[in-house]
């Protein structure tokens, strides 16, 4: 439930995770509205279309291919994968210059 644009340092997804901002339905009825408008049997066809929109964009590893999910993550491996990313994360990032951070009591 986050991305890099929001500022993660790391993205994680399982397998089975679908990513995006809307739905494979509604984003297919906003990109062929025209073709299932005109379409013999809209309901087959928005369906078709929805799986291969969710298949070719929402599918975890479409989106590490496009840089968006640094890594697919077994749901087995999830705590070991998230303690090494804390770990790993706990020296803290940097800042833009100007930003005051409190040291920690």
């Amino acid at each position: 439930m986050n991305s890099r644009d929001l500022g993660a340092d790391l993205v994680l997804a399982w397998p089975e995770a679908e990513l995006g901002i809307m739905s494979a339905r509604a984003a297919v009825g906003i990109v062929h509205r025209r073709e299932l408008r005109i379409a013999g049997d809209p309901d087959g066809e928005r369906t078709r279309l929805a799986d291969a929109y969710a298949e070719q964009h929402l599918r975890a590893d479409a989106a590490a291919a496009g840089g968006f999910v640094d890594e697919i993550v077994q749901p087995v491996e999830t705590r070991l994968r998230l303690a090494l990313a804390l770990r790993t994360l706990a020296g803290g990032r940097e800042r833009p210059a100007g930003t005051v951070v409190e040291a920690p009591a």
